[in-house]
């Protein structure tokens, strides 16, 4: 006789660069809608405090491919299945000249906002489609719309809405939806860690809001909420888009 008081098993989701800014705010989002939810970054204090707040933290740099292997033989041992994964690792340059850029900037921007994305996802892609799950990768407006002073952040960003419309279709047969969120600028650090001094992001956020229609940049809830819509049932028609999210800067 079937127990039909068996509760269904917890879903389980990663989010990786889950320790700050738009990753940590997607992991609360997450674990607020009843997802057990493991977070990976690099630096140990983030992870130790996302770990007494209830999470799971992996220390792994996605640009390093022997940890994002082991990140998956952490995942083979404690679920074997995952119902969402989200990509949201990511860092930028200081806004500068392209000719400034050196080639050791280029390697790590693409390694890990592209590379790292594109790893993760194939060792991830068995545990998703076991749980006939979702994947969710975060680019940014400046991968159609380009601002001086982007170009290889723009390039990496480019290559993961291209990415995740190819993996959509290859997925799709596992009944795995593939989308993409492309965030205009949202407030969070990612320019401070690269480097930018605090007094020029402030005017770089006032500047940018005043261009916005709804006249602001974005908080890391914004993106959280929609993530949160994309690995829904709600949206289980949606696959290999890449939705804007702006303020409205699109219709400029």
């Amino acid at each position: 006789m079937s127990n039909n008081n068996i509760d269904p098993p917890t879903r389980k989701a990663l989010v990786t660069g889950g320790t700050t800014g738009l990753g940590e705010s997607i992991a609360l989002q997450l674990q607020a809608d009843g997802y057990e939810v493991a977070v990976c970054g690099r630096r140990a204090d983030k992870l130790a405090a996302m770990k007494a707040r209830g999470f799971h933290s992996i220390n792994c740099d996605v640009g390093d491919m022997e940890q994002v292997t082991q990140m998956g033989s952490w995942v083979a041992r404690q679920w074997n299945r995952l119902e969402l994964l989200v990509n949201c690792a990511g860092v930028a340059l200081a806004r500068s000249d392209f000719s400034e850029v050196s080639l050791a900037d280029m390697d790590r921007v693409l390694r890990i906002n592209l590379l790292g994305t594109i790893a993760v996802t194939q060792v991830m892609q068995p545990f998703v489609i076991a749980a006939k799950g979702n994947i969710i990768n975060i680019s940014s407006t400046l991968a159609q719309r380009p601002r001086a002073g982007s170009v290889v952040y723009s390039a990496s960003k480019g290559g993961v809405e291209a990415f995740s419309r190819a993996i959509a279709i290859e997925l799709a047969p596992h009944s795995v939806r593939v989308n993409c969120v492309a965030p205009g600028l949202v407030r969070t650090d990612i320019y401070l860690a690269a480097g930018m001094p605090a007094g020029a992001y402030d005017e770089l956020l006032r500047a940018r809001a005043i261009e916005i229609p709804l006249k602001r940049v974005g908080e890391p809830v914004d993106v959280a909420g929609l993530v949160a819509f994309l690995g829904s049932g709600a949206a289980s028609w949606m696959t290999g888009v890449c939705i804007p999210l702006d303020g409205g800067g699109i219709l400029r």
